[in-house]
């Protein structure tokens, strides 16, 4: 079996290797790790329902839920780094307000940007269309409408003639059966 064509398998290695890494790390700054867990919930909530590999959802959420958790670790650690003073955060609401909005706001942005790009390039593609057909126009207007294509009559083929995949040239010199074509 090929295995371009095989399912690939995910590997937890590098989440375990994170885990084990943070996890002692987090236990050091155990009032900062206990805010940030918290004020970052929806950005694990982006990575869980992502589909995508590349985890888009996750990456805009989780820039702008991080800016609104990192001014309360700033003032949790201008006043002590203590568990009292963070979790006297989080019993007010504009923290949660805060933290949470952020995170709004990258979800309006992950699902309000494509179709805004989206939009921009359909009239910029109408408006190019419109431009092109102006400028046909202006070529019929000119040259007629054999330009186009559409004026050309087929000949019909004489007896026992097969019929000529090509449609003939409308720039070729006319000429009889039977007479030279002139230079």
């Amino acid at each position: 079996m090929n295995s371009a064509s095989s399912p690939r398998r995910r590997s937890y290695g590098g989440l375990l290797a994170a885990a084990v890494l943070l996890l002692p790390l987090g236990a050091l700054v155990m009032p900062t790790s206990v805010l940030t867990v918290i004020g970052m919930v929806p950005t694990l909530v982006a990575w869980i329902v992502d589909r995508d590999p590349d985890k888009p959802a996750a990456v805009t959420v989780g820039g702008l839920n991080l800016c609104g958790v990192m001014p309360f670790c700033i003032q949790l650690w201008q006043h002590g780094h203590t568990m009292d003073y963070a979790a006297g955060l989080l019993v007010q609401p504009v923290t949660w307000l805060v933290m949470y909005s952020a995170a709004g706001v990258g979800w309006l942005l992950y699902f309000g940007i494509p179709p805004l790009v989206a939009g921009w390039a359909v009239a910029r593609d109408q408006a190019k269309i419109r431009e092109l057909d102006e400028q046909r126009q202006a070529l019929v207007e000119e040259w007629g409408i054999e330009v186009t294509g559409q004026g050309l009559k087929a000949e019909a083929p004489a007896e026992g003639e097969a019929a000529s995949e090509e449609p003939p040239d409308p720039l070729a010199e006319s000429t009889q059966p039977g007479e030279p074509a002139t230079p």
